[in-house]
């Protein structure tokens, strides 16, 4: 596709994501203009002191009217409510994205409304760190990494949507909503519950100084939990939005644990050994396939 050229890019909720955004289409100058909407004016201030935006909103009103794109950056559970939120000041030309890690965020009615109007295109940039808000934004936070956009139906405007993801330097994937939803619950959700979790397990610990826990972790503690160091809140809106699939990875990993606890507790080495194995097979394949 021909480099296109917009007017005025929204961004609501320029936090980690939204502002690194920000900045990514700056360096690009894909927009004249980048506007960002937060009801945290703290964090609308260090959106405008770090340049991911040019101009900033507190609150959403009739303004909106004038963007092309607008890219709803907001935790998961308000994406829904902001999408209607904004429907009735946007142009039948607007189109509207999200950067949410759980597509199944939409209603049917929201889906519905854009079908009158606009146009919506559910997406979710694999991209981030386990810091949160503007003041952690960077550049270049989307290069080589993929994008999943799980179009509604089948229209140009896709294309666009994809077009300015791979502009600043995303690949990208289509798949339907159930399908992305899935797949995070085993590639993301799961390794975040599990991150979370195995530290407050770590602490329960029958140890009289928690120092010597600290002291001694090796590499793969501290690397395993730096994910379990993120946006709490953040999490619990993933989990409870992503819970019909979560919950379905959940019981298949808490069986092949059982399996391994089984195995460990019966001194069984050749079948122990057999199982990691076969797991360490099946990553290096997995890894064959992303080359």
């Amino acid at each position: 596709m021909k480099f296109i050229k917009f007017n005025e890019i929204t961004i609501i909720g320029p936090g980690l994501i939204g502002s690194s955004l920000g900045l990514s289409l700056k360096k690009k100058r894909i927009a004249k203009k980048i506007v960002g909407i937060d009801f945290s004016k703290k964090n609308l201030n260090n959106a405008l002191r770090n340049k991911s935006i040019d101009e900033g909103r507190l609150k959403i009103d009739e303004r909106i009217h004038g963007s092309d794109i607008i890219f709803i950056c907001t935790p998961v559970s308000i994406i829904d409510e902001i999408a209607k939120s904004i429907y009735p000041y946007l142009s039948n030309s607007s189109i509207v994205t999200d950067v949410g890690s759980v597509k199944n965020c939409f209603s049917k009615k929201t889906i519905n409304l854009f079908q009158k109007k606009s146009f919506l295109v559910p997406g979710h940039p694999i991209a981030g760190t386990e810091n949160s808000g503007a003041i952690s934004a960077k550049e270049g936070l989307f290069k080589k990494k993929w994008c999943i956009l799980t179009p509604l139906r089948t229209h140009k405007k896709n294309k666009i949507i994809a077009h300015i993801w791979k502009v600043v330097g995303m690949k990208i994937s289509l798949m339907t909503i159930d399908e992305h939803d899935k797949i995070m619950s085993i590639t993301s959700h799961l390794p975040h519950l599990l991150a979370f979790t195995i530290v407050g397990t770590a602490f329960n610990i029958d140890l009289e100084k928690k120092e010597k826990l600290i002291n001694f972790s090796a590499g793969g503690f501290k690397d395993f939990t730096r994910i379990g160091s993120s946006d709490p809140k953040m999490w619990v809106d993933i989990f409870l939005h992503n819970k019909k699939y979560l919950l379905k990875t959940l019981d298949n990993f808490n069986k092949d644990i059982n399996k391994l606890k089984k195995l460990i507790k019966s001194s069984n080495e050749n079948k122990i050994f057999e199982a990691l194995k076969r797991n360490k097979e099946i990553r290096k394949s997995i890894l064959k396939l992303s080359d």
